[in-house]
């Protein structure tokens, strides 16, 4: 049976939007499809049904999702054929680095109507505008939200006894890497960086069932802000880095420079701080045994998600703006011809593969 895993190439985080859309697929691939076009284009429907096609024929899937409207889709992956189809239009701009190789760009701009367009001018100058403006003052909220998260981490970490973590995160490390694993080549990366989850026009969204799903052995990774999660996360992936294995990296969405989960492929193995985990058999690691929980400042945390639900709130109208140039491209787009361009690619990574 086909897997499907959902990903985040990108967030609305803190930092802005963070982009690992270079993360999708790596050189060691057969092809990747860039597309470019406009708002309402197809892109995404043209993606989500090759990728469809592809799970009713057997082969795993990773549909990679946009943050900005989680209903819509950034890029896919057919894992077997090491085939990719991606998005390359801004805020991710992505460009061929093997043209007419392994990488061949999709122009579906040619089935756009210029003349109809043109005489709604006006009207895409304004939803362009408006759109800035509300990301603007998302990410104005979200980096603001930072300032918090900095002053808690700083404030527990004051509390913690790091030196019970370390004892914990040797003991960890010997238990999780106690397989022994004979190290098969895997096609793909060696380190790839993701999101499992991001913060959305909808709201928080979360994809890691989809890359629990199917991991043997699963840790689920307990902690406070401040006590230490991506550190210990950083220092199983070094390990698991010295033996050669291949890893997954998903970052927090509001803090890029944070860790959620990690996946070491050949150990088949999962260690996560998302409460996900807990809907599977999972061993519990809990760094919060170390951390004086008496001293906890809760008005602190309330602050810090108040200002990311402002930022929510902001992204609400960005994705309004987008929908309204979507509605207008749409009115100008030969969609026969985006049918057509979807088929023939479909034939042509089948009969490739």
């Amino acid at each position: 049976m086909a897997k499907v895993r959902r990903i985040f190439p990108g967030g609305n985080t803190s930092m802005g939007f963070f982009s690992y859309h270079d993360n999708i697929v790596d050189i060691d691939r057969n092809m990747l499809y860039i597309l470019k076009g406009m708002p309402g284009g197809g892109k995404s429907s043209l993606m989500r049904e090759i990728g469809d096609n592809a799970v009713k024929k057997g082969y795993n899937v990773e549909y990679h999702h946009c943050p900005s409207d989680p209903q819509s889709i950034d890029g896919i992956v057919i894992v077997e054929l090491k085939v990719a189809l991606v998005d390359g239009t801004a805020p991710h701009i992505i460009d061929p680095l093997y043209p007419g190789l392994i990488d061949t760009i999709i122009d579906l701009g040619k089935y756009v109507d210029k003349g109809l367009l043109g005489l709604y001018k006006d009207e895409v100058f304004a939803a362009k505008l408006k759109n800035k403006q509300s990301y603007r003052r998302a990410f104005n909220f979200f980096k603001s939200s930072r300032f918090i998260y900095d002053e808690i981490e700083a404030y527990n970490s004051g509390n913690v006894d790091f030196k019970g973590i370390n004892k914990l995160t040797k003991t960890a490390i010997e238990r999780i890497f106690l397989k022994d694993i004979a190290i098969n080549d895997i096609d793909g990366f060696k380190e790839r960086h993701l999101f499992s989850s991001a913060y959305t026009p909808e709201g928080f969204v979360d994809y890691t069932s989809t890359i629990i799903d199917g991991v043997k052995d699963r840790y689920f990774l307990n902690g406070n802000i401040g006590t230490g999660k991506t550190t210990f996360l950083k220092r199983i992936a070094e390990e698991a880095k010295i033996r050669n294995f291949h890893i997954e990296l998903f970052h927090n969405p509001m803090v890029p420079q944070k860790l959620d989960s990690l996946i070491i492929k050949e150990l088949n193995t999962i260690i996560s701080t998302i409460k996900e985990t807990k809907n599977y058999i999972f061993t519990t690691i809990d760094l919060d045994e170390y951390l004086d929980s008496d001293s906890l400042k809760e008005e602190d945390l309330i602050l810090y998600n108040s200002l990311i639900e402002k930022g929510i709130e902001a992204l609400k109208g960005a994705k309004e703006n987008h929908g309204t140039l979507e509605s207008i491209y749409k009115k100008c787009i030969d969609y026969k011809g985006v049918t057509n361009e979807k088929n023939t690619l479909w034939e042509e990574i089948i009969e490739k593969n």
